[in-house]
């Protein structure tokens, strides 16, 4: 039998900054580099969450720049995430927590890419989606007000070029898109979960998110 070659996680190299403390005490903006082996991964996962904890410090103030900032942040980490999935699921780890992993990086998939895409997401209370951290908290008596006017996928006022994802974004869309479509396609080899729940809510999640990031396009296209 041939041996699986492991794709190698290349995703982050569009930004040259060094992963490290910068001169003001803060972390760069590169995300963590990936880890060797899986035995290090709590300290790279540990790693991960002091550079979004730092992006989203920066954007409770609600500054369109940063919070696109950590909705990127979350979309390389997804990444991250999902390539070690689809490495697990290559490997023959096909059972219902890798299912239950593939729908939660599908809800956060779905969640980030209506962030880059200038819509108003509903709030989610796991990290690492705090949006409630940095959206601004509405006034007492106002909330059902608003929300009725709110649909899941409404746009933010931005300039219409901002509603699509940009080169970079897009790219990165697309690998964490063509994992987790592999991940469920192995997945719904398995008997007990074809036919599952999660099965058809994470098949359903990734095709809405196809649609709102027009991931079946070309980058920059």
């Amino acid at each position: 039998m041939n041996r699986i070659q492991r794709k190698p996680f290349t995703a982050l190299s569009h930004d040259a900054t060094p992963w490290g403390p910068t001169h003001h005490g803060k972390l760069a903006m590169m995300p963590p580099p990936a880890a060797a082996d899986t035995s290090a991964l709590s300290g790279e996962f540990l790693n991960w969450a002091r550079w979004l904890d730092t992006l989203r410090e920066s954007a409770r103030g609600g500054e369109y720049a940063a919070v696109q900032a950590l909705a990127k942040g979350k979309l390389r980490f997804i990444l991250r995430r999902s390539s070690l999935l689809r490495d697990k699921a290559m490997l023959g780890q096909l059972h219902h927590p890798q299912l239950a992993e593939a729908q939660t990086l599908c809800q956060e998939f779905e969640q980030v890419i209506g962030e880059l895409t200038g819509r108003v997401m509903p709030p989610a209370d796991e990290w690492p989606l705090p949006v409630r951290l940095y959206t601004p908290e509405a006034m007492p008596g106002t909330a059902a007000k608003t929300s009725g006017h709110r649909g899941l996928h409404e746009r933010r006022h931005v300039p219409a070029r901002q509603n699509r994802l940009d080169s970079v974004s897009q790219s990165e869309a697309q690998q964490v898109y063509g994992c987790l479509r592999l991940v469920l396609r192995l997945l719904q080899q398995q008997v007990n979960l074809a036919e599952s729940p999660a099965m058809q809510q994470a098949n359903d999640l990734l095709a809405r998110t196809v649609k709102l990031g027009h991931l079946d396009s070309e980058p920059g296209a």
